[in-house]
């Protein structure tokens, strides 16, 4: 049997659909579209395969929406890619799994289900809607339950940014395996409600971060913490390279974050969009930002999080505007 030297993880992150059940306040999705049937489902799975093939990657697959959980399908992608072979997570809000629906995921062999919190019950209920903390929580239980990986999601901004100790506490009290952070992610033209934080208060936050991640109760692995945190493992946006982004009407995106679009899935195929696309191509050989050319992580870093720089500046070639070594 031929063995295959691999090239390293793939990632695609993939909105099913972009139906949820509530409506958070920084939420970025204004349509309510979805890839209606299995058979729609698996020929996007097939692209993927063959990008992954035609590069030498393995493949990790994050599904999420919307809210992936409303997509009636969902668990027969699943299957069908755990049949494939492909590494699956589901990226969810929580709110609609059960006992059954973590009995259905752990049957599918899904590597880890990421819930988003965003605080405490009186803050994350402001931002998602009344009673979705407590859902959310069940929902963790429930999965938790079944001894499935799982990890929440704190989305930093303006009106949640001082609840992180308190809800770094809570996920450790409960058993929660990861708790990660990141900044809400808004084109300045667009935060009307002033939602992204500002480069001081993501300091603060970070230094916050760190402390906390010493004891063990925050993972420090998005862009710039490593810096408070001292860690080893530094964070490289690997957007457009050894990621990309399929939401549901089939736009292919180098990250849901970052605003561009490079082709559609329902159109061109997914590995000849990554191979071709002269704009996805010029995005992954961006070079170091020339202010970062003499900073000791820049070989690793490359810069920070493309998405926010983008969002700040309408450029992704720029250092990232919060680094605090700038």
């Amino acid at each position: 049997m031929e063995t295959i030297e691999y090239n390293g993880w793939f990632t695609l992150q993939w909105h099913i659909t972009h139906r949820c059940n509530l409506r958070c306040t920084h939420c970025y999705q204004d349509d309510y579209t979805a890839f209606e049937s299995a058979d729609a489902l698996f020929d996007v799975l097939g692209q993927y395969e063959t990008l992954l093939r035609e590069n030498r990657f393995k493949g990790f697959l994050n599904i999420t929406g919307g809210e992936p959980l409303t997509h009636p399908e969902l668990f027969r992608l699943l299957e069908e890619a755990k049949k494939r072979g492909v590494t699956t997570a589901v990226l969810t809000n929580g709110t609609l799994i059960g006992r059954v629906e973590a009995m259905r995921l752990k049957a599918c062999g899904v590597d880890y289900v990421q819930v988003s919190l965003d605080g405490t019950e009186k803050t994350h209920d402001a931002i998602r809607g009344k009673g979705s903390f407590a859902r959310a929580v069940s929902g963790i239980h429930a999965l938790l339950a079944q001894n499935i990986f799982t990890d929440v999601s704190f989305t930093a901004q303006r009106e949640n940014k001082d609840e992180l100790p308190a809800l770094a506490r809570y996920c450790s009290d409960i058993g929660v395996d990861k708790l990660w952070f990141d900044r809400v992610v808004i084109p300045a033209a667009e935060d009307e409600k002033h939602l992204s934080l500002t480069k001081e208060e993501f300091k603060k936050l970070s230094r916050q971060a760190a402390r906390l991640n010493r004891r063990r109760m925050v993972s420090c692995a998005r862009a710039l913490q490593f810096i408070p945190c001292k860690s080893k493992s530094v964070y490289r946006c690997t957007a457009g390279d050894r990621l990309l982004t399929v939401l549901a009407d089939g736009s292919v995106m180098a990250c849901r974050r970052l605003p561009l679009v490079f082709g559609n899935v329902r159109e061109t195929e997914l590995a000849a969009i990554y191979r071709d696309n002269p704009d996805l191509i010029r995005l992954r050989q961006t070079p170091l930002p020339e202010a970062c050319g003499k900073c000791r992580y820049a070989a690793s870093c490359a810069g920070g999080a493309k998405c926010v720089t983008y969002a700040k500046t309408g450029r992704y070639d720029l250092p990232d505007p919060d680094c605090p070594l700038l």
